[in-house]
């Protein structure tokens, strides 16, 4: 279970760095478009910065699962590992806690967005029921990235967790 989570967890990051890639290009087009070409870009500004948005939830389990985030290394490091192992769960705990909330609450958001056929204000309209999804599922794929990493900081196996880094 853990190493089928840590592969979609790898998957969103690939997933977030290739969404990070479109939003650059697009950039790049629209600022052609609009100094080489004066013309106006009607979508690239919405479309990057929900590009952008989905990249950072959907990449956050892999940050998790590479235990990337930032932590206060001070306490951590100079505590005894029983001590440092607690930390660890408690993370992840709260962790888990918080993505429980925010996938729920992104799983309605996204709902009432697709039911009620809410658009966005520009001329293209985008349909914001695409970019909420981002929510539920970027918080529901670090919701199980905490539970793996919950599972090997309490069979011993995940050492970076243990060490505080």
């Amino acid at each position: 279970m853990v190493a089928l989570i840590e592969r979609l967890s790898f998957v969103a990051g690939v997933i977030a760095a290739l969404l990070i890639a479109v939003a650059i290009g697009i950039v790049c087009q629209m600022v052609f478009i609009r100094y080489v070409l004066v013309e106006s870009a009607a979508w690239q500004t919405e479309v990057v910065t929900f590009s952008l948005v989905a990249a950072t939830l959907l990449g956050s389990p892999w940050v998790m699962k590479e235990r990337g985030h930032v932590s206060v290394a001070l306490v951590t490091e100079y505590s005894p590992p029983g001590a440092r192992r607690m930390m660890a769960i408690l993370a992840d705990c709260v962790v888990l806690i918080f993505a429980g909330i925010m996938t729920w609450k992104g799983f309605l958001l996204t709902m009432e967005a697709f039911h009620g056929s809410w658009t966005t204000d520009s001329i293209y309209e985008f349909p914001l029921w695409i970019p909420y999804s981002s929510v539920p599922i970027g918080f529901g794929l670090l919701a199980l990235q905490s539970i793996a990493c919950l599972i090997k900081v309490v069979q011993g196996k995940d050492q970076t967790g243990a060490r505080g880094h």
